[in-house]
């Protein structure tokens, strides 16, 4: 094979892998917003228990696919990355569907429970893209995927509104069903995978880097604390949202909520790409800390929002404010740790993150049942005790550039 051959090779297959990624994300973004609407369609109407339900099953698939994570790890090793990707995306396209049948919230909830055994596929897509380009383009690789995924967030919701106040919630599930099995037929034709790491060698590579060897680096707990407070308050904003518009009065709820979701992922992608270019001239402490402290602000000032428009616009503010976090927070990561262990120590905190994707919607639900803007002014607590992480206990953090 020539170089050439070989570069077009994995650009081809780092392409496909993100138009893979797009339209499954699109799909999910057809329900996933409105979760907190098809449980009332369900038939539960006490917002309190509405609250509860959702953050329970939001929860669980993260919850599930977080413990079985080193399990699926150690079997793409063994029988290959893109198996386990035909895996997962065979089974969201039989269990979405199952989810648009479903005729009560138990059900809703089993269902979500046995989808947590075939999720994973976000980890799964960003490490097939580390490995399918070469060493010096494995950056880009990754950063191609994530566009995928951020644009998906950000054309999902607003056509998943739209069909879902046209044609009901439940079409939606068997439109996002149709577009997995598109995403499945598009990976087995147009992603070609390259040789994988054989099993004793990975094997070999997980021994060598224990956790308990990263959690000596000087700061590493900071940085994976700042990782889990920056994606627990953005979960917990996806939850938030659609049930403060599920109670405002005379506002089609499906197409609002999608419509303020999309804005805010249009508002995140650019605070990402915008703290990147920025921290090359900026010590990246002080970016994530300046964005923890505003975006804090503006978090708790969400729960005084009472109509629509000032919730789409604190929701925009908020993401261009926090929208760079787990950016900045995984570029710390990158800047603490040695070269030839940042791949596993990444894993390590990506492991933290799929915790925090479990517990936050759990924890915002259960304090929203309570109190919906108690949860936000919870949200904006989190993201000032990240900037006081940084201030007492990981200082050095901010007078280093990436």
């Amino acid at each position: 094979m020539t170089s050439r051959d070989s570069t077009d090779g994995w650009q081809r297959n780092v392409w496909a892998l993100s138009l893979c990624v797009f339209i499954a994300f699109v799909g999910f973004q057809f329900f996933t917003p409105f979760l907190p609407l098809y449980i009332r369609e369900l038939g539960v109407t006490d917002p309190a228990t509405i609250a509860l339900w959702s953050g329970t099953i939001a929860a669980v698939t993260p919850a599930i696919s977080g413990v079985l994570s080193p399990v699926f790890g150690r079997l793409a090793d063994r029988f290959g990355r893109k198996l386990m990707l035909i895996r997962s995306l065979t089974a969201f396209t039989i269990i979405v569907a199952a989810m648009g049948m479903v005729t009560s919230v138990r059900q809703l909830f089993v269902a979500r429970f046995l989808m947590g055994f075939f999720a994973g596929f976000t980890p799964m897509a960003m490490a097939v893209a580390s490995v399918s380009a070469p060493r010096e383009r494995a950056s880009v690789a990754i950063a191609r995927v994530q566009g995928a995924q951020l644009l998906s967030v950000a054309v999902g919701p607003v056509v998943g509104g739209i069909v879902a106040s046209h044609f009901g919630i439940r079409p939606a599930f068997f439109v996002t069903a149709a577009m997995c099995a598109v995403a499945l037929v598009a990976l087995i034709f147009l992603f070609k995978e390259a040789r994988t790491i054989a099993p004793g060698e990975a094997q070999a590579a997980a021994r060598a880097t224990p956790l308990r060897q990263f959690l000596r680096v000087p700061h590493f707990v900071s940085v994976m604390l700042l990782l889990l407070i920056a994606q627990f308050v953005d979960r917990g904003l996806s939850l938030l949202i659609p049930l403060q518009v599920a109670h405002m009065p005379g506002v089609e709820a499906a197409a609002t909520a999608g419509l303020i979701v999309s804005v805010a992922a249009v508002g995140a992608t650019f605070s990402a790409s915008a703290a990147a270019r920025l921290a090359q001239v900026i010590p990246v402490g002080q970016l994530l800390l300046g964005q923890l402290v505003v975006g804090g602000v503006f978090c708790g000032l969400l729960a005084v929002a009472e109509t629509r428009l000032p919730l789409l616009l604190l929701r925009l503010v908020v993401a261009l404010c926090l929208g760079g976090a787990l950016t900045l927070s995984y570029t710390l990561g990158g800047m603490i740790v040695a070269a030839e262990t940042r791949g596993a120590a990444f894993g390590w905190l990506a492991v933290g993150v799929q915790l925090a994707s479990a517990a936050s919607p759990l924890v915002n639900g259960w304090v929203a049942a309570t109190s919906l803007p108690r949860a936000y002014l919870m949200n904006a607590a989190l993201a000032w005790l990240g900037a006081a992480i940084l201030v007492f206990f990981a200082r050095d953090l901010t007078r280093k550039n990436g």
